[in-house]
């Protein structure tokens, strides 16, 4: 399986704001964290994370960010300039969580229901996973495993349709969408009563479909699932 775990795990997702991002303990602790604030704009921050190899720079502006970079003289100055050495990420939108080996990981920064994340390769600053979570924080756990990056989280899909309205329907759309892995078994619409019940939701309100997963993504973005729990239900907002 490659990027995204492959259009089979391919999703419209959901983001939210209770949802935190990870406790710092979880990476690896930067030498250096620096920020400013541009003088032609006092509502946009810039921040500088340094490692012993690397600068992470971002750009952000409230609840909205420009594409991250990777600037490779870990002695470069925290500007808005761009430098020589340096590689443009895909993460707009997205806020820098931390790093942890070979491997960093960015998040939705203005979320709403589950947060979109993405796992980047420090040495192409290509994206080697992406997807979504309806944990708070975004992963339950991440850890090294013999050179790959091991993640737990639940996942979160935003599904066109309602469980709880037709839940076989619904899933035969979701299967054939590529939303949802063909091999898991359709919940019944039941799951979704107690979710409907405390949000006051219509039976045609879409759902988030949520299960625990558990997977490893490694340095040439091939990715293995681990385990998939039992499916769960929520309303969208």
């Amino acid at each position: 399986m490659r990027t995204a775990i492959t259009t089979a795990f391919a999703v419209a997702l959901l983001s939210s704001s209770s949802t935190l991002a990870q406790t710092p303990d979880q990476f690896d602790k930067p030498a250096s964290v620096r920020s400013f604030k541009p003088k032609q704009d006092d509502s946009a921050e810039i921040r500088c994370s340094y490692f012993p190899d690397l600068m992470i720079r971002e750009t952000q502006d409230g609840p909205s960010s420009e594409n991250a970079a990777i600037v490779r003289d870990a002695k470069a100055p925290c500007s808005a300039k761009a430098e020589p050495r340096e590689t443009a990420l895909d993460t707009s939108g997205m806020t820098f969580d931390g790093r942890r080996g070979a491997f960093l990981l960015f998040s939705d920064l203005d979320p709403h229901g589950a947060t979109g994340f993405v796992v980047i390769d420090t040495k192409t600053g290509k994206i080697l996973l992406r997807d979504a979570a309806l944990s708070n924080p975004v992963l339950q756990s991440l850890a090294l495993d013999g050179g790959k990056l091991r993640l737990r989280y639940r996942r979160g899909i935003n599904a066109p349709c309602s469980l709880m309205d037709n839940a076989q329907a619904c899933w035969t759309q979701l299967v054939k969408e590529g939303l949802v892995p063909a091999d898991m078994k359709a919940p019944s619409g039941n799951i979704c009563s107690t979710a409907y019940a405390r949000d006051n939701a219509p039976r045609n309100n879409p759902s988030i479909v949520v299960y625990p997963t558990e997977v490893t993504v490694d340095a040439s973005g091939t990715t293995q699932v681990l385990s998939r729990g039992a499916v769960e239900c929520e309303s969208m907002p």
